[in-house]
């Protein structure tokens, strides 16, 4: 799916809105959320002049190289379809990344930070763009909080808004500041057994 004609003023003002932020963005293969460079890391930058020249050049989609850029996203990934949740997540009312997320923060006792950068993707992906802080972005990818539920930081990039890929478009949901990465974050791990009965009751 490539971005029509008239498409390219608007994703070259999504790349530089992105890069106003101080986000490091890279260009898209058209209508894909494939690189369109090698050494995209290498090569993302927030220079107005650099993406103006670039998105004149195509109808380009924007990455956003995440640990570059001082962030760290929560990647909520839907399901394919007739894909069963794996235990233990295998609850009632559990389909998606979404799901998982509030069975996670449901055993911690914690919150979703409230007004925090967000972006919905194609077939109901969530993305929740976080401040990474000087110095803590962890020199390796964590491990995904569970199923379906990942973050994005060292060595990832995610498709920024105004995208367009073959499953749909990313668009600007919540278009406030990245909140300060909560600790919960940074601690993979999925809900006990234990916990089961109650985490039933409080999805359903």
């Amino acid at each position: 799916m490539t971005p029509a004609p008239d498409g390219r003023d608007r994703l070259k003002r999504a790349a530089l809105a992105a890069a106003h932020r101080g986000w490091h963005v890279f260009p898209l293969r058209p209508g894909t959320a494939e690189p369109a460079v090698r050494d995209w890391a290498g090569r993302a930058t927030t220079s107005p002049w650099r993406i103006m020249r670039c998105w004149d050049a195509g109808p380009f989609g924007v990455g956003v190289a995440v640990c570059a850029s001082r962030l760290v996203v929560l990647d909520l990934v839907p399901a394919t379809a007739g894909e069963p949740p794996p235990d233990p997540y295998r609850l009632p009312g559990v389909t998606d990344g979404a799901d998982v997320l509030a069975v996670l923060l449901e055993q911690r006792n914690a919150r979703l930070p409230v007004g925090t950068y967000s972006v919905a993707g194609p077939r109901g992906r969530l993305q929740y763009y976080f401040a990474a802080g000087a110095g803590s972005c962890p020199a390796t990818a964590p491990e995904p909080l569970g199923w379906k539920v990942e973050v994005r930081c060292t060595g990832a990039y995610v498709v920024g808004a105004g995208s367009l890929t073959p499953d749909g478009s990313y668009a600007v949901i919540h278009d406030g500041d990245p909140q300060p990465a909560p600790g919960w974050l940074r601690r993979p791990g999925a809900p006990g057994r234990e916990n089961t009965r109650s985490l039933q009751r409080s999805i359903v």
